[in-house]
């Protein structure tokens, strides 16, 4: 064995092994070993779009650990990683980096700007991954912007065209007017604030008025018709007539539609163009006129064809009048400036507060609108079933995550709608003919061409003048949404860079990631692999929470709680850190506890100490172990609290080895630190301390008793290993000899297995009793307030109720009486039916033994 030093270097240990692991490609992928024994795991590609946080810490430790556990376990593991760098998330870095807008300068100078501040951020995750030990196969490492990934990327493109999934349409669409960028449903998220609830007169052709209540005023301009309940009081009266619109003096029909909420405002409400997704069915269910007033910047548009046929006016020059005065106003200012109009010509009665939820957008929290805009959408509403049906044959981790993902489903009112109009991402595949005859006809490359950029590049046969390239990009999840097909090479059978490849890596073990990215990630990845290839991507998927700051809250920048990563592992030591994220449940949020990076720390400090006191009397005395089973058979490990604590590890290894098998990480770190404080430490070490203090050489007791220390440290050493990979490699390094070589403790198939083992409870009811008697002495002496040390000058063990009977009392002494009276400090232990009444006595922890005591000194000379 190597030396042992006396204190764990943590800073120079974990600097060491990165570089082990790495040099010894520790953690690859084997094509050699049988498909069978392959686990697949399809990583969370981080987006660069600045640094990586705390957040991150805790959901790629998580996956980490059950990594290294179904590596150890025998599994032939496969832990890529990736970048998602390119897209709206990464052109806000750049932007800001930079002080740039990408808006005001050529997709072709943004983009190189893009290319080079990308690889520093990188740098610093892959720097961030390392420092947490994360067992990635770093050969594998792919970026979403790179040639290889736009190829696959461009191939999922091909294949949902080809296959009618994927259209061209002319159709609202959300959009969001601070990135002036169409976004999907999934990218929306939610506000609630006080709005104005406004009651605004429209006059009725013929004579009266119908009020309706809106909050949104500066949309009058786009209204198509009135709406109003089939069951409203005045529904008989107006149903068929027109109203004209304030300012706009423009005369729309009066309709009736059992989607009017009568409850809602005056029960009158007006149809835009758009102000949600109501308006849009109610524009398609009655053939409305498209009348936009807001253009792509989010600002009243310059111009109207008022007066026209689409568009008439009973007075179109005052109506004129009205757009110049709100032209290029943003919508806040606008609806200030309409509401001041209306109350001028007296069409504004009441006005309410009232609370309203506005949709924003994910990514610039900017408000939404609805716009008309030729947009690429893979059709998904008409698969929600489909995409229910896979949902459930999916494993989820925890199985409650499902709901969401099926709540996210049955919810979908739009087809996924994937060009952005930006300038770094993976380019649309498309051109567009301009050949006399053939105008507009969509042109696709071939899949040998690709990766292809319609703005430089040109389809087989046409000239430049013959084609418009398409400029939008895809959308980031459209990229992303295919990370199990990077890793396979392949998209469908028609689309592959590697058949063979995807035949045994497709569908993938597991799917780890966060619960706020079910709706995108997830459900993004389920779709392509339902319309790809009619299956699902993963086998399972282990959902991850959210890490908190210390008040609950979710950290975010915008809050100011967020906490450098780099900081937290400087200051406690990845060890500690990974054991934090170790102690929370899947699904779980939790809490940034200092107290548990404290305990982690501490851990590592007592897994090291305990290491080192095995490790003394076994360098002074080498032994050739067999498994503990085979020592236990062969009779080399004959003493009963050896075979006791083996038997207790064999059940911690096996509840360990279950919980991990059920994703359930948390509970197989609590099985073993039980063990490892309370039965190891606390009771067997200091037990076991008179048989491992011995010159010359040992006797069977002892030598019972070097082989337990070494099957019971090298197997913790292993158990601990997925959690705090640093010591564990050093401690494993250690206990090996001076010529054996280096093999990672993190070695496929180096989990301890049952068959190695004695059956779990083997000698239970001494190792108990023993147990029940120290403990007893312990509470005894704190009773009398004395050290755990002092000497006592006689000690009776005696039954307690209905507990532990006088035989089995008098076995469990006798066979470990000279370990009991050791740590008692007493000459001798005896066993009575019955407490002495002239001595102090204490009933164990446990209730099942009474142990009395008489000091050799009295407590007060003690003290």
């Amino acid at each position: 064995m190597k030396d042992f030093p006396s204190k764990y270097d943590q800073a120079a240990v974990e600097t060491g092994w990165r570089k082990a692991w790495a040099s010894d490609d520790a953690f690859r992928w084997d094509a050699s070993l049988p498909a069978e024994l392959d686990y697949v795991i399809d990583t969370p590609p981080p987006t660069v779009s600045g640094t990586l946080h705390v957040g991150h810490v805790y959901s790629y430790t998580q996956a980490d650990i059950m990594a290294r556990f179904m590596r150890m376990s025998g599994r032939n593991v496969l832990y890529p990683i990736g970048w998602d760098d390119n897209g709206l998330p990464t052109e806000r870095l750049v932007e800001k980096v930079k002080k740039v807008r990408g808006g005001t300068m050529s997709r072709e100078e943004f983009v190189a700007l893009c290319r080079e501040v990308i690889p520093q951020y990188e740098n610093q995750f892959r720097d961030l991954f390392g420092r947490l030990a994360l067992s990635v196969d770093w050969s594998r490492e792919y970026q979403t912007i790179s040639d290889e990934s736009r190829t696959i990327s461009q191939m999922s493109f091909l294949d949902l065209y080809k296959k009618g999934l994927l259209e061209r349409r002319l159709e609202p669409t959300l959009w969001d007017p601070a990135d002036r960028t169409a976004i999907a449903q999934a990218e929306v998220d939610e506000i609630e604030r006080e709005g104005t609830l406004n009651e605004v007169a429209f006059a009725i052709e013929g004579g009266g008025e119908a009020i309706i209540a809106t909050t949104r005023p500066e949309l009058i301009g786009g209204c198509g018709a009135l709406m109003i309940h089939p069951d409203h009081p005045r529904a008989g009266e107006l149903v068929g007539k027109r109203a004209i619109s304030p300012l706009y003096g423009v005369p729309v029909p009066i309709i009736a539609d059992a989607k009017v909420d009568p409850e809602k405002g005056t029960g009158i409400v007006m149809c835009c163009t758009f102000g949600d997704v109501t308006d849009i069915h109610w524009w398609r269910t009655h053939g409305l006129p498209l009348r936009l007033v807001i253009d792509q910047a989010g600002k009243m548009k310059e111009s109207l064809p008022l007066g026209s046929a689409e568009w008439p006016s009973v007075d179109a020059e005052a109506a004129h009048a009205v757009v110049e005065a709100l032209q290029g106003l943003k919508v806040e200012k606008a609806r200030e400036a309409v509401l001041a109009m209306l109350a001028e010509r007296g069409v504004l009665r009441e006005r309410h507060k009232t609370r309203q939820v506005v949709p924003v957008a994910e990514r610039s929290g900017a408000p939404l609108e609805i716009i008309v805009t030729p947009q690429w959408f893979i059709r998904t509403l008409d698969f929600k079933d489909q995409l229910i049906e896979k949902g459930r044959e999916l494993v989820w981790r925890p199985d409650y995550m499902r709901q969401r993902y099926e709540s996210w489903v049955e919810g979908l009112k739009w087809d996924w709608s994937i060009s952005r109009q930006r300038h770094f991402g993976v380019p649309l595949p498309v051109w567009y003919s301009r050949r006399p005859g053939e105008e507009g006809t969509i042109i696709v490359p071939t899949a040998v061409e690709l990766p292809v950029d319609p703005s430089r590049d040109l389809p087989a046969g046409y000239t430049a003048d013959e084609v418009i390239p398409e400029m939008d990009v895809m959308d980031t999840w459209a990229t992303s949404s295919v990370t199990p097909q990077f890793v396979s090479r392949t998209i469908s059978d028609e689309f592959s860079l590697d058949e063979g490849a995807h035949k045994r890596l497709f569908p993938m073990a597991m799917r780890p990631q966060a619960h706020e990215i079910i709706r995108t990630w997830a459900f993004y990845t389920i779709v392509k692999a339902l319309h790809h290839q009619g299956e699902l991507p993963w086998k399972s998927i282990s959902i991850s929470g959210w890490c908190l700051a210390s008040d609950g809250a979710k950290m975010s920048k915008s809050k100011g709680n967020v906490i450098d990563p780099i900081k937290l592992l400087d200051e406690y030591g990845t060890d500690a850190v990974r054991y934090w994220t170790g102690t929370s449940r899947l699904g779980n949020d939790t809490v940034l506890a200092p107290n548990t990076l404290k305990q982690g720390k501490r851990l590592v400090t007592k897994l090291w100490n305990a290491a080192r006191l095995a490790h003394l009397p076994l360098a002074a005395n080498p032994i050739t172990p067999s498994t503990a089973r085979g020592d236990i058979e062969a009779g080399v490990i004959a003493h009963p609290l050896d075979r006791w604590l083996l038997g207790e590890l064999a059940a911690t290894i096996e509840a360990a080895t279950v919980a991990f098998e059920a994703y359930e990480y948390a509970q197989a770190l609590r099985e073993i630190e039980g063990f490892f404080w309370k039965t190891y430490c606390d009771n067997y070490l200091e037990l076991v301390k008179r048989r491992t203090r011995f010159e010359g050489a040992p006797d069977a007791e002892q030598v019972s008793a070097l082989h337990t220390l070494h099957h019971a440290t090298t197997t913790l050493i292993r158990l601990f290993s997925p959690f705090l990979p640093y010591v564990c490699e050093t401690l494993a390094d250690l206990f090996r000899g001076e010529g054996d070589g280096f093999a990672t403790v993190h070695a496929r198939g180096n989990w301890p297995l049952a068959a190695d083992y004695p059956e779990a409870g083997l000698d239970g009811e001494t190792g108990a009793l023993v147990l029940e008697i120290v403990g007893g002495v312990r509470k005894a002496k704190s009773d009398l307030g004395v050290s755990l040390v002092a000497p006592v000058e006689r000690l009776v063990v005696s039954p307690a109720g209905d507990g532990a009977s006088l035989g089995a009392l008098r076995d469990a002494v006798e066979a470990a009486r000279a370990d009991i009276e050791e740590l008692a400090k007493a000459p001798g232990v005896t066993v009575e039916a019955s407490a002495p009444a002239d001595l102090a006595s204490a009933l164990s922890p446990e209730e099942r033994v009474r142990v009395s005591l008489a000091l050799q000194t009295p407590p007060a000379a003690q003290a």
